[in-house]
C-alpha cells in the first residue's frame, strides 16, 4: 500500500488547488473524487444531451471569478494545462415564462439599462450595489494572499458609506463581532 504526505478528499477547485501546491512544495498527494468529474461547482457539462445536444452548462461557476484576484492562475501555470475563460456578453439571460427576459452584461451601463426597463427605482439601486462591491473587490485581491485574518476586510467593509446604507443592522452586528472578538 502506498503512503502519501497528505489525503485531500473532494476534488472540486478548492481541492485541485490545494493538490497542486502541495505537488508543486514536494508532497505527496492523494486526491479523492467521488464523481468522475473532477472541478466540482467550477466544472462545464453537457448535462441535457437529450434536450439540447452539444449544450455545455456552466454548473455553478458563477462565482469562479474571484480566481482572478488572487496568484492561482499565473503561479500554477494553468494556461498552460488548457484553462480557457470565455467571457461573454451579455453574461446572464433570464427568460420569463411570460416571453419578458432579463439580460445582465459586461457593461454596468448596459446592465442598469436592461433593469431600467423593469425598474428606474431597482436600476438607480443597482447602481449603488455595485459600487459597494467595486469598493470591496479593491479590498479582497490583497486579502486572498494573506495569511486568514478577517479582521482588515470586515472592518473595511463595515465602514463603507453604501453598507451603512443598505443593512444597518448587519453593520452593527460585524462590529459588534470584529470588538468583542
Amino acid at each position: 500500500m502506498q503512503a502519501y504526505d497528505v489525503v485531500i478528499i473532494g476534488a472540486g477547485h478548492n481541492g485541485l488547488v490545494c493538490a497542486a501546491y502541495l505537488l508543486k512544495a514536494g508532497y505527496s498527494v492523494l486526491l479523492l473524487e467521488k464523481r468522475s468529474v473532477p472541478g466540482g461547482a467550477a466544472t462545464t457539462e453537457e448535462i441535457m444531451p437529450k434536450e439540447a445536444p452539444g449544450f455545455k452548462f456552466n454548473l455553478c461557476a458563477i462565482d469562479h471569478e474571484f480566481i482572478h484576484l488572487g496568484p492561482v492562475v499565473e503561479e500554477l501555470e494553468l494556461g498552460k494545462y488548457g484553462l480557457e475563460y470565455l467571457y461573454c456578453d451579455p453574461v446572464v439571460f433570464c427568460p420569463h415564462p411570460d416571453g419578458k427576459y432579463f439580460l445582465a452584461h459586461r457593461s454596468v451601463e448596459k446592465t442598469c439599462a436592461e433593469i431600467a426597463r423593469y425598474s428606474d427605482r431597482d436600476a438607480k439601486n443597482t447602481l449603488n450595489s455595485l459600487h459597494f462591491g467595486s469598493v470591496s473587490r479593491t479590498r479582497l485581491p490583497q486579502s486572498l494572499t494573506l495569511p486568514p485574518n478577517p479582521f482588515p476586510i470586515l472592518q473595511a467593509i463595515t465602514t463603507s458609506k453604501v453598507c451603512k446604507i443598505y443593512s444597518p443592522c448587519w453593520v452593527e452586528w460585524i462590529r459588534a463581532w470584529i470588538c468583542c472578538t
